[in-house]
């Protein structure tokens, strides 16, 4: 009997002491361990000891849910989710981005809001309710949402309560129309989707935008929709900005017909501009003509062609348009060009407008004779001695 009982001893004594060599793991030891499980698995790590408890939480972990292929991969299920954001809240964890691919959107607890060392947000296929008590993510550097539903109201709560927001993304969110953007330290902005109206506050960091509207926007072009088709107005109050990207249908719905040569304001710092545009509209391109001209420190610009059918003819019109104060512009590329007569003579006029052009770029669609546009082309005049082209 006593020697039983000392056996058993024995075990609790060495079961004890491989518990204690896991919790005395150093931090950096552990952090590794965890980096390196599966999800499900490294939130099993808080049953090996009290020490180990909440060590996941403070981690930055992906969660991602897939209906279709759930029980083959092992991610969490809309159920594991809310009690796994709450362990969140009670570490210091700064990363969160959570994707929901398929079903309906799943609804963000408010225990989510309370993880006040966040750093970055990232949510995808959300449904957010701001709670009335959030007091704000106030280290908060980057937010990120695309297909999330929330009120107007609540997205106005969420950016003005993140003092340190320096990367704003809002793309495809559902239940806004219009919005205001205004957040004092932010330096880069994307935003895309169906909005109707956008307005920008003061932000005088803000140094990249990117704007990417739907084609499937209807009535857009209304009256009431204040920025909706014009371009000059809706840049007005970010003018200082060095990166602007004008992508897929968002040229088409702020082009104004009556286009001046210049803005009544200019793009100061500007450097860098990229346009999807249609060359069958005149409107876009005198559009994109009047943001160069506004833009005396430009030095690279880049266009994407929208359109692969284009019939149109521009008789005498390039003759009428000229290029003045582009003696800082250096670089030019034009990405997938089909060798359309609106294209050629978009090109023919670059080149002799160009005075300081160091390279222009063509990137070909597969099915056209790179030849034939290079023969073309080579009949083009360049105000540019120095000017090399380059089709790819």
């Amino acid at each position: 009997m006593k020697k039983m009982e000392f056996r058993v001893l024995q075990m609790k004594k060495r079961r004890t002491q491989e518990s204690d060599e896991i919790s005395e793991l150093p931090g950096h030891i552990t952090d590794l361990i965890l980096s390196r499980l599966p999800i499900k698995d490294a939130v099993r790590t808080s049953i090996l000891s009290r020490k180990w408890r909440y060590k996941w939480s403070s981690h930055s972990i992906l969660a991602q849910y897939r209906t279709s292929v759930l029980s083959h991969t092992g991610f969490l299920t809309k159920g594991d989710i809310d009690p796994w954001i709450l362990h969140l809240s009670r570490g210091c964890i700064r990363e969160i981005a959570l994707y929901v691919c398929n079903g309906e959107k799943y609804k963000i607890p408010t225990s989510l809001f309370d993880c006040r060392d966040l750093i970055c947000l990232t949510l995808y296929g959300c449904l957010a309710k701001i709670p009335s008590s959030f007091e704000g993510f106030k280290n908060l550097d980057a937010l990120y949402l695309e297909h999330v539903e929330l009120s107007p109201h609540g997205l106005e709560a969420l950016a003005s309560r993140c003092p340190l927001l320096k990367h704003l993304t809002l793309k495809n969110l559902e239940g806004i129309t219009q919005v205001t953007i205004e957040a004092r330290n932010l330096e880069s902005l994307y935003i895309g989707g169906a909005f109707l109206d956008v307005t920008f506050g003061v932000m005088n960091s803000l140094k990249s935008v990117r704007v990417g509207f739907n084609n499937n926007i209807k009535n857009r072009q209304e009256p009431n929709n204040a920025n909706s088709n014009n371009l000059h107005e809706f840049f007005r109050d970010i003018h200082n900005i060095q990166i602007l990207k004008i992508e897929t249908y968002s040229l088409k719905y702020l082009a104004v017909a009556k286009v001046p040569q210049t803005l009544s304001y200019a793009f100061g710092h500007l450097k860098y501009l990229s346009t999807c545009i249609d060359f069958n509209s005149k409107e876009e391109i005198l559009n994109v003509m009047c943001l160069i001209r506004s833009s005396p420190q430009l030095q690279k610009v880049e266009f994407q062609n929208r359109s692969k059918n284009q019939q149109t003819k521009w008789i005498n019109f390039w003759k009428d348009h000229h290029l003045c104060c582009l003696e800082q512009v250096q670089e030019v590329t034009m990405d997938v060009i089909y060798g359309t007569e609106p294209e050629m003579e978009f090109i023919e006029f670059l080149l002799a407008s160009l005075r300081n052009l160091q390279t222009m770029t063509f990137r070909l669609d597969v099915e056209i004779g790179e030849m034939e546009v290079l023969i073309e082309m080579n009949y083009f005049r360049r105000a540019s001695p120095q000017a090399k082209v380059f089709v790819l």
